[in-house]
């Protein structure tokens, strides 16, 4: 081949052939031949490197001959390397780039990439990678040329991916030694250093991989950098050198050394040595802190390198937060030294800020200072203590060095008041507050496990970190900062906030005994902190926050007093509580500061529980200081806190001394008095939480001077959330003046919505009384500074007012703050100051007035001028006008009315109270009836109680249109009010019982009722005797017509609580119309009363007067003989009588009968007023009843029915509510009432064939009687005469006709009569149907007439039944249901719905309250009528039987007894019919599902069924199945047990699982066991679950399902998934599986060490994993036994530990619950879980000297452990916690458990260090904890991918030869050990190759198969199809393997397992192969027989 110009056919043929056959280029010959073509041939002289075409054909070649290949041969290396140093032909080439990739795997190195090589060397700043991209002036033409090629993209294709791969792994050793043999002759060569080629660079910068090569490399670099003509390659050299300088070993150290030393000039250079320093660091973490203290100690020495700066400032902002951290350490390891290096690093690191312009991280650098160190130089340090002082003064000073350029300026113009660059100083401040922080924590936790430092020098630490500490100690050592700054700089790192943790670590640091900081001094330096950090108080920064409560705690125990501990105090004594003075008062200040910053938590504990500090808040508030505090108005609230004072002192200063006494007893043996006591001068009382204590005046003084200079009170008042100046401000009201107020808002420039509006309106109301006040001063005598303090309280009230009418009138008005500005003005209008009110309306007025104070002065003047009738509208337009103009008027309509209401009554303004009642007619809401009896009444208290007021608005003397219009508006408030009343139903609730005391029910004769408040009554009276008012007299005579109607009587008033007769009109009304100018109220009935009473008070006269009255009364009479009598007053007093009796009055049918009775019988008589009408009346009624009786006896019919009227009313009066006190007063007037009745009773007997006469007259004997048959009466004539008549009308009239006989059975039966009265009744209806009577009754009527027999247990109820029934055997036919077994079926169906109406009555059995003893006797009945209970009214009957009971009704306890009648006495016809019925899924009525699953499952086992049958059961006897029940049928009896379990469910969960397993079954001996019917089942229960989802529906659906799993797992295959998802089946019943589960793990536990116990565990795990996946709830069931049999076994040594098996069980079980994620993580299984967790942790802690042999468990335990965090984090997180310290110790014993550590690092548990660390509160803790995921990466078991498995995948297809493949199967088979979840990338390939022909190959494969399925035992079912092929395979080898592997994947495959052994069997009939040993070995394992 012509090298220069090949032939083209020649190449393209061997290239084709490449393509096609590459295998053939791949032997020895050849391969030497290619590679002599890539060798240089010295005959051919290339120039400008020629045609390259030969050399990248020849590469190709090989590297598509090797692509597959792992291993390639050491001469590619050797060719490389050749043309490396030489012309580079083909190595450069980017034709050859795969090759020669390939080739440089076997250097390892990481090139660096070209566009880093290319852009790299020319930029701006040191890591500039965006620099200009132009190459080196020093490079030559060639290589510009070149450079071309290298830009093109550097990402390789995937097709290149796949083919780069480690190819020189076998090689490694022998090609790394003749690359470092080439390379060393290369640079030992004897040459000068300018000879060196370019090629030798590029060949070490590819073979950077190897360390010595970089250390030769590093050596020489400074000067190749400097060479002009090497510029280019040194510096990729360079590049490469710091990439691969990746194993941070002494080689690679002695690198990093020797780099740092190099030391460069031109700007070029040195910015590529800045990117090269960046990639070290990436190279190795450890190079980082490497890097850095070479260059440190390279400062320090005298050679030091001029670039060390700049090294520093690149590797800082590489590594912003590690770097510093670093360099503390550095720091750190100087001042171990024995020579103090302090002045040295104060220089030193000045040095480093000021070079590297302050971008260092100082929080983090402090940080790392602070951190403790364990090696050997640090624990065995000789000067510990200088050492701590050290690193605080470098805290310091590094504190201060954050004081950038532009922090001091900022700082400066803060100073001046100027806010520049806020961000700037802010920053800084929280950066100090942090290191301060830090800096505690230190010296609280480190510093002691350093070195117990002296107190002086530790208490100096301290105050030196907060810089509380001399200023000289900051600056002696080198006078920085200068003298110009240091005062600056001080007051800069002071004035900062402090944090809480800052805070709480010094409070814990006083507490503490082991650490020198007293409690005195721990208060003053926590006190001095948090004042300074209250002056900083801006409102971009958060000085002062707290969050923990807990700080009050710590303050207050820090005051604590505790005696010596030496002395001994009596036994039974205990010691008062008592507290320091001086630290006790110096702790309620400074929490006051601390809740002035912390309203929210601090602040609002303070309130709530601290009364002492509550008190200091309230003072600085109010700027009032006194004490008590000006917050308590009350005097004697005052006065008692002040003694209780007195007490509590007298009471402490006991204590004191006694205490005291007790321990002089003990130490000096001294007497103490009070004059001698040492103690009673120093101690208080420590109840801090008691009630407050009197401040000492210095305090109160500090408290005042706090609040001045820090504005805490402000603070506080501004806060709202919680509101402390609104709850003041409520708690005072309108009690007391509040001036403070004004202060307040006076001070709180521009920010008035931070205030409430309460305090808003006080302020203006304090304004409004201030300018009334001094309105009356003369302005003359002002001096010009009041007068500017006066326009300026005008503007801020003016700006005040603006606020609160935009609250109202703004577009952002809201409903909350216009109720309260409201609220605030209206409760004061009805207090009990006049001021008080008049300042309410002035602040209304303002508020509501659009104009405000603007036009406020204005209208002043026009009001003085308008003449009086206007003066209402004027004075009080806000409440008329403005207040219904508020554009949220509605919410507050309500109460605004209710505020007037009540303001009416404490009101003396006659004006004021006129405009209320306007506003009341008119906006008052009426809309409930509540509010509208509120109002009424209200109204009706001032008109009757208020009669000055009235007087005064309504003066006869002079008439103004304001008391018109008041009138108006009272006339519409009560008319209103009366219609309304007048037309509510009689039945509403009205008034509620407590108030009907006043109440009275009136009647009008219109026949309307209303009930109402008497007052009500006697103001509408009252408003109507002044006369119709003149603008509008509607109401007026509205009012007029109801209570005083034209020609008719009054309302009559009834007493609501007594229902006794009301007096409607009392004498002083009375009194009060007679004056009145109406015409209608004078009446003369009214008058001729009134004289009378005058007569009886004692008056004389008025005889004329009466007589002119009375002679009128004719003019009221109907009657003729009336009108003709006229009498005088002059005729003799016998004659009048001789008069008056032949003067009977003659009633006419117009006559008011029901009036007239009312009026013999008064319902509330008055003894002072006896009438002496009531005889006449008496006798003109008798009269006219006695006309009309005996013109009926004379046989004159046309009667003018007076009689009939006369019941007809009494009737009308018994059925209204006074029907009581009506037949009282009958009783009490028995000479009037007992003729009248006689004479009712005698006109019944006259006309019998007036039936509704004689039904009514009968039903008003019943009403009587019932109310005289009470015990309480007393026995009377009247009472005896209405019996008698009662008895003789059931004896004598009715019995003539059957129905009116049970009608007035009923009526007695109802209104519960005597027995005598109902037994009598019987008999006659008994004799009168025996007699042959027909009976011609309703059914409805019977029924009624029994059920109140049954009720009253009367005698002679069989007796009627059997009389009835006899008799309606003809009616039938008209009537039905007058069946005696319809008859029976209705009483019992009666009885069993009203049941639960009568369950209340009796605590025994329900229907005894009803029927009684005659339950039984229905029973009996129906049995005898009807023997199969439900065949003669099958609709009653079935109804009686199954119908749905209500919810929580008991069952009647004669219901089983019918439902056995029905069983054992019904054909089987009738059966079968009512199977059908009750399980129809059409039928129309919903039955009880208790009965009808009762009924069912007595069907099933009815006797009648059995005989016959042999009465000893066989052991192995088939069930047989009674019931054969369609598919749609067995749905129906699935929906009864669900009805059945629902009604439970809603009492508890647990009865309605329990009913639901005892109808279980039921259903499945229904079923047969059939799988059809099953899945019918099933498919309706999972379509239900999806429908009804969590409700109790679907609850016992779900139930229901797992029931029927439980019970036939087999039949459910596979699981239903919804399944999974449920609770319950850990606690349910048994299970047929249970004891073959519980065989398992046993077998599982066993740890006997012989074969035969191995292979009985392996086919037990075998099992058990099987069943996880394809059952896991029933293996879940019994994972508390698993989790105990794991109990026990880790005491043993690791030797018998892993020899007995133990081991290997606690791997197993690891793997079966690997298998049930995520169901295993569930709740309900959480306690045993957590106990198999613990026993893992438990083993990995004994046995963690032996991890090595326990790293897959480890591993398999982290991974398990990650998956419970992701399904179950709560729980998850919890668990860890709680273990948290073994896992610690763990990981920490194990360096190298990487996965257990990022497990740990992930989670947020609580540091060990410190107290205050762990919180107060564990359970927060573990939430936070919870809340803190995710905790790790999960990146650490990720999954294997496709194309990771590609190779073998690859190498599995091309393979040809046996060889091929078995190797790849043996590779395959190594990894899969480890990693067997691989195999599932394979299963294709291995189901062909478990049919191979070649034994080795398909043993294997068979292996690998089965071990993926052990693994994985669901995919089972996929190797089905294969294996089944193998066992018919033709070929014997085949079938025999198949066999061989027969049990066990019989095992691992049971769902199919009848399936394979059929199979099998076939296989031995067939094919003449013995295959019984397989099939028995199968069915052993699947039963476990063998291993019992």
């Amino acid at each position: 081949m012509n090298r220069a110009k090949p032939d083209t056919t020649l190449y393209l043929s061997l290239m084709y052939l490449a393509k096609i056959k590459p295998n053939i280029f791949a032997t020895e010959g050849v391969i030497e031949a290619l590679c002599s073509l890539l060798r240089r041939d010295a005959s051919i002289n290339f120039k400008a490197k020629g045609n390259s075409l030969v050399s990248v054909l020849a590469c190709n070649l090989l590297m598509a001959a090797y692509e597959e290949d792992e291993n390639w041969p050491e001469i590619f290396v050797k060719v490389y390397i050749e043309d490396s140093l030489g012309e580079r032909i083909w190595v450069d080439s980017p034709h050859c780039k795969t090759f020669v990739d390939n080739i440089q795997t076997a250097f390892n190195t990481k090139m660096p990439p070209k566009s880093m090589l290319l852009h790299g060397e020319v930029g701006r700043s040191g890591g500039d990678l965006s620099a200009g991209s132009s190459p080196h002036p020093s490079m030559t033409e060639e290589e510009d040329s070149q450079s071309e090629l290298l830009i093109a993209e550097e990402k390789m294709s995937p097709e290149q991916e796949g083919q780069l791969m480690p190819r020189y792994d076998d090689l490694a050793e022998s090609v790394e030694e003749y690359v470092l043999d080439m390379l060393r002759d290369q640079l030992n060569r004897r040459q000068p250093m300018d000879n060196v080629s370019r090629n030798l660079l590029r060949l070490l910068t590819a073979t950077c991989g190897y360390k010595e090569v970089r250390q030769m490399a590093v050596q020489r670099l400074e000067m190749w950098l400097q060479n002009p003509k090497l510029t280019k390659p040194a510096q990729d050299l360079l590049m490469s050198v710091c990439m691969n300088c990746n194993t941070h070993s002494s080689e690679d150290m002695e690198v990093i050394s020797n780099l740092i030393k190099i030391r460069l000039k031109p700007k070029v250079l040195l910015n590529h040595y800045m990117l090269c320093v960046r990639e070290l660091l990436n190279a190795h973490r450890d190079n980082l802190g490497t890097t850095i203290k070479f260059v440190i100690f390279n400062e320090l020495s005298n050679a030091r390198n001029p670039n060390n700066m700049q090294i520093l400032y690149t590797v800082l902002q590489h590594s912003s937060e590690q770097a510093p951290k670093y360099l503390a350490m550095v720091f750190q390891d100087l001042l171990t030294t024995k020579d103090d290096y302090l002045r040295a690093s104060r220089a030193l690191l000045r040095e480093i800020i000021k070079q590297t312009k302050h971008e260092i991280n100082f929080q983090a650098f402090c940080l790392g200072l602070m951190q403790e160190r364990k090696e050997a130089q640090y624990t065995e340090m000789e000067f510990k203590e200088r050492f701590v002082i050290h690193i605080t003064d470098l805290l310091a000073v590094s504190m201060m060095l954050g004081i950038t350029a532009q922090v001091k300026e900022a700082g400066i113009a803060w100073d001046k008041g100027e806010k520049k660059n806020l961000e700037v100083l802010r920053s800084f401040q929280n950066q100090i507050a942090a290191i301060q922080r830090d800096a505690v924590w230190w010296l609280h936790t480190v510093v002691p496990s350093i070195s117990k430092l002296a107190p002086k020098d530790y208490v100096h630490c301290l105050h030196k970190v907060l810089f509380t500490e001399q200023p000289e100690t900051y600056y002696k050592w080198d006078n920085w900062p200068p003298e110009s700054d240091r005062n600056f700089f001080l007051r800069l790192c002071s004035e900062v906030p402090i944090l809480e943790d800052t805070l709480m670590r010094i409070l814990v640091i006083g507490l503490s005994r082991d650490l020198p900081l007293g409690p005195a001094d721990a208060m003053e330096l926590a006190d001095h902190l948090v004042k300074r950090a209250a002056a900083v108080q801006a409102d971009d920064v958060e000085v002062l926050r707290v969050e923990r409560i807990q700080l009050i705690d710590a303050v207050l125990n820090l005051c604590t007093y505790h005696h010596p501990e030496n002395i001994q105090l009596p036994p039974g004594y205990q010691p008062p509580n008592l507290a320091i003075s001086t630290l006790y008062w110096k702790a309620w200040p400074l929490l006051l500061v601390v809740a002035a910053f912390n309203p929210e938590n601090i602040g609002l504990a303070a309130w709530e529980e601290y009364p002492s500090l509550k008190m200091l808040m309230e003072m600085v508030m109010t700027n009032n200081y006194s004490y008590p505090q000006c917050t308590l108005t009350d005097e004697e609230t005052r006065t008692e806190m002040i003694n209780r004072e007195l007490q509590i002192s007298q009471r402490e200063k006991q204590e004191i001394l006694a205490f005291e006494g007790h321990l002089a007893a003990a130490s000096t043996k001294q007497t103490i008095t009070e004059s001698s006591s040492l103690l009673l001068s120093q101690l208080t009382s420590l109840d801090p939480q008691g009630p407050p204590r009197r401040p000492p005046p210095h305090v109160l003084e500090q408290v005042k001077s706090l609040n001045q200079s820090l504005r805490l009170g402000h603070l506080l008042c501004r806060s709202r959330h919680p509101d402390f100046l609104l709850n003041i401000i409520q708690r005072q009201a309108s009690s007391q003046s509040m001036p403070w107020l004004a202060d307040l808002v006076q001070s709180s420039e521009g920010s008035l919505d931070v205030l409430p509006v309460q305090c808003l309106c006080e302020f203006l109301l304090h304004d409004a009384a201030d300018e009334s006040t001094s309105g009356e001063e003369e302005e003359e005598g002002e001096s010009k500074e009041q007068r500017a303090k006066k326009r300026q309280r005008q503007q801020k009230q003016r700006q005040l007012l603006g606020r609160l009418q935009d609250l109202l009138l703004g577009p952002k008005a809201d409903e909350q703050t216009t109720c309260e500005v409201l609220d605030y003005f209206l409760r004061r209008l009805s207090s009990s100051q006049v001021a008080s009110r008049v300042l309410a309306m002035k602040g209304l007025s303002l508020v509501l007035s659009e104009g405000g104070l603007r036009d406020g002065e204005e209208k002043d003047h026009p009001m003085e001028e308008d003449s009086g009738d206007s003066e209402l509208l004027q004075g009080y337009q806000w409440l008329l006008r403005d207040l219904p103009r508020l554009p949220l008027f509605d919410s507050v309509r309500a109460t605004t009315a209710l505020a007037l209401q009540q303001a009416i009554h404490m009101e003396t303004d006659p004006q004021t109270i006129s405009a209320y009642l306007v506003y009341l007619s008119q906006h008052a809401p009426v809309e409930e009836q509540g509010q509208h009896n509120d109002l009424a009444l209200d109204v009706a208290r001032l008109i009757v109680e208020r009669s000055t007021i009235m007087s005064h608005l309504f003066s006869k003397l002079s008439y103004c249109a304001e008391s018109d219009a008041v009138l108006v508006a009272l006339l519409s408030i009560f008319s209103r009010y009366i219609k309304r009343m007048r037309q509510s139903k009689e039945g509403e609730e009205v008034y509620s019982w407590s108030e009907s005391q006043d109440q009275v029910f009136l009647r009008w004769t219109s026949g309307e009722t209303a009930t109402m408040h008497i007052l009500v009554v006697h103001a509408m009276v009252i408003l109507l005797t002044l006369g119709p008012p003149q603008a509008g007299d509607g109401d007026f005579y509205t009012l007029l017509d109801i209570w005083f109607p034209e020609k008719k009587p009054l309302p009559t008033a009834f007493l609501v609580d007594t229902s006794e007769e009301a007096l409607l009109l009392p004498d002083w009304l009375k009194l009060r119309m007679i004056r009145s100018e109406v015409p209608r109220l004078v009446d003369a009935d009214y008058m001729a009363h009134l004289v009378e009473v005058q007569h009886e008070r004692g008056a004389t006269g008025g005889q004329t007067f009466h007589s002119l009255l009375t002679a009128s009364l004719p003019a009221r009479r109907d009657s003729a003989e009336t009108a003709k009598s006229k009498s005088s007053p002059e005729n003799s007093q016998g004659q009048s009588r001789i008069r008056a009796l032949s003067q009977v009055r003659v009633l006419g049918p117009e006559d008011d009968l029901a009036g007239i009775f009312l009026q013999l019988f008064p319902l509330n008589p008055d003894p002072r007023w006896q009438n002496s009408n009531l005889r006449p009346l008496a006798l003109a009624l008798q009269q006219a009843l006695g006309q009309e009786l005996a013109r009926i006896r004379q046989g004159n019919v046309q009667v003018t029915g007076i009689t009939a009227r006369l019941l007809q009313a009494v009737a009308a009066l018994m059925n209204s509510p006074h029907s009581g006190a009506l037949v009282m007063a009958m009783h009490r007037n028995h000479f009037i009432s007992c003729p009248l009745m006689r004479q009712l009773y005698q006109y019944q007997r006259c006309m019998p064939q007036d039936t509704a006469f004689s039904s009514l007259f009968f039903k008003v004997l019943m009403q009587m009687l019932q109310w005289l048959d009470n015990p309480a009466v007393e026995d009377g004539p009247l009472r005896a005469q209405l019996k008698a008549f009662a008895v003789q009308y059931s004896s004598r009239h009715r019995i003539s006709d059957i129905r009116g006989g049970f009608l007035h059975l009923t009526e007695a039966l109802t209104f519960r009569h005597d027995p005598d009265l109902i037994s009598s009744t019987v008999r006659a209806i008994i004799a009168t149907l025996k007699s042959g009577e027909k009976c011609n009754v309703e059914p409805e009527l019977i029924s009624k007439v029994l059920q109140g027999l049954i009720e009253t247990h009367s005698p002679y109820l069989e007796e009627l039944l059997t009389v009835l029934f006899s008799a309606t055997v003809e009616s039938t036919a008209r009537f039905p249901a007058m069946k005696p077994i319809a008859v029976v079926s209705s009483l019992l169906l009666q009885d069993k719905e009203e049941t639960p109406v009568k369950k209340e009555l009796d605590s025994c059995s329900t229907e005894a309250a009803w029927l009684g003893p005659s339950s039984g006797l229905l029973n009996d009945w129906l049995e005898m009528l009807d023997p199969e209970v439900i065949s003669s009214c099958p609709d009653l009957q079935q109804k009686l039987l199954f119908s749905w009971n209500k919810a929580g009704s008991q069952v009647p306890s004669f219901h089983p007894y019918l439902l056995a009648l029905l069983t054992h006495q019904s054909s089987w016809t009738t059966l079968h019919q009512c199977i059908r019925l009750l399980l129809c899924r059409n039928r129309e009525q919903r039955f009880d599902p208790t009965a009808s699953l009762d009924f069912l499952w007595a069907c099933i086992h009815i006797p009648r069924i059995w005989q016959g049958r042999d009465q000893r059961t066989p052991q192995k006897r088939r069930e047989e199945f009674v019931l054969h029940l369609k598919s749609s049928e067995l749905i129906s009896l699935v929906e009864l047990i669900l009805a059945e379990a629902e009604t439970r469910y809603q009492n508890t969960e647990e009865a309605s699982c329990t009913l639901i397993q005892s109808r279980l079954p039921l259903l499945l001996s229904c079923s047969h066991g059939d799988l059809e019917s099953i899945k019918k089942v099933t498919e309706y229960l999972t379509n239900c679950i999806q429908q009804w989802g969590s409700s109790s529906v679907g609850k016992c659906c779900q139930d229901l399902l797992l029931q029927i799993y439980l019970q036939l797992p087999e039949l459910l295959v596979p699981m239903p998934e919804m399944l999974l998802t449920s609770e319950g089946a850990r606690d349910s019943s048994t299970c047929k599986l249970d004891a073959l589960v519980h065989r398992f793990i046993n077998l599982l536990a066993d740890t006997s060490d012989s074969k035969s116990s191995e292979s009985r565990v392996w086919d037990a795990n075998m099992a058990c994993r099987k069943l996880a996946v394809a059952h896991p709830i029933l293996l879940l069931r019994h994972l508390p036994m698993m989790a105990a049999l794991l109990h026990g076994r880790v005491h043993l040594n690791f030797q018998e530990f892993r020899q007995q098996n133990h081991l290997t069980f606690f791997i197993h079980v690891l793997g079966i619950l690997e298998l049930l994620q995520p169901q295993v993580f569930q709740n309900e299984h959480q306690a045993a879980l957590w106990d198999c967790l613990l026993s893992f942790i438990r083993l990995l802690l004994n046995y963690r000297k032996s991890s090595r042999h326990l790293a897959a468990f480890i591993s398999k335990f982290v991974q398990f452990i990650h998956k419970y965090i992701t399904c179950n984090a709560q729980a998850a997180v919890s668990f860890l916690q709680k273990h948290s310290d073994p896992l610690h110790d763990l990981s920490s014993d194990n360096s190298d458990l990487a996965m257990l550590k990022s497990l740990l690092a992930g989670l947020s548990l609580p540091s060990k260090s410190g107290i205050l660390d762990r919180g107060s509160d564990e359970e927060k803790d573990d939430e936070a904890a919870a809340g803190s995921l995710p905790l790790v990466s999960v990146s650490l078991f990720t999954p294997l991918t496709p194309a990771e498995m590609a190779p073998y995948m690859k190498r599995l297809s091309r393979g040809q030869t046996v060889e091929d493949i078995l190797e790849v199967l043996t590779d395959i088979d190594e990894m899969s050990r480890r990693r067997p979840e691989i195999l599932s990338f394979f299963a294709t390939n291995l189901q062909k190759l478990m049919s191979s022909s070649e034994e080795s190959c398909r043993n294997l494969a068979f292996s690998l198969a089965l071990r993926s399925i052990q693994n994985n035992p669901s995919i089972a079912a996929d190797f089905l199809p294969t294996f089944m092929y193998c066992l018919g395979s033709r070929d014997f080898e085949v079938v025999q393997t198949a066999l061989r592997n027969l049990p066990e994947y019989t095992l691992l495959c049971q769902e199919h397992a009848a399936v394979l052994l059929h199979r099998a069997f076939l296989v031995g009939m067939y094919g003449q192969i013995d295959t019984s040993s397989q099939i028995s070995e199968a069915l052993k394992v699947l039963h476990m027989e063998a291993m019992i």
